[in-house]
């Protein structure tokens, strides 16, 4: 994995460590963009799913998408590996897909373009 998709896991990861830690909903669903470097251009929409009474979320952080994708894309849908890659392709610079399990993060997918 390359730095900058080690950069959106680690973004990605600390999103939704930080709502398991500062909420009691049973399901939180949140979609947001950010900066991945101050001043750089680069921005990270981030989405997903936290369900801090099982202490697990899932995320999904897509580099530079393009307006249509960011419509496209929704915070509770479980996307499979295969149908987001085939949905972000083309669309964005990268993306990566995480799954929290008690603080844990694993990586499901990711998407890098070969050409940007």
């Amino acid at each position: 994995m390359n730095k900058q998709m080690q950069e959106m896991k680690d973004v990605a990861t600390g999103i939704v460590n930080g709502l398991l830690a500062s909420n009691t909903k049973t399901d939180v669903v949140f979609k947001r963009t950010i900066a991945l470097h101050a001043g750089e251009g680069k921005d990270v929409l981030v989405f997903g799913n936290v369900h801090p009474e099982y202490n697990d979320g899932y995320c999904i952080a897509v580099l530079n998408p393009r307006l249509a994708l960011q419509e496209l894309l929704q915070p509770a849908v479980a996307y499979s590996p295969a149908i987001l890659n085939e949905l972000v392709a083309g669309h964005c610079e990268a993306m990566v897909q995480v799954q929290i399990v008690g603080k844990r993060a694993s990586l499901e997918s990711s998407y890098h373009a070969r050409h940007q």
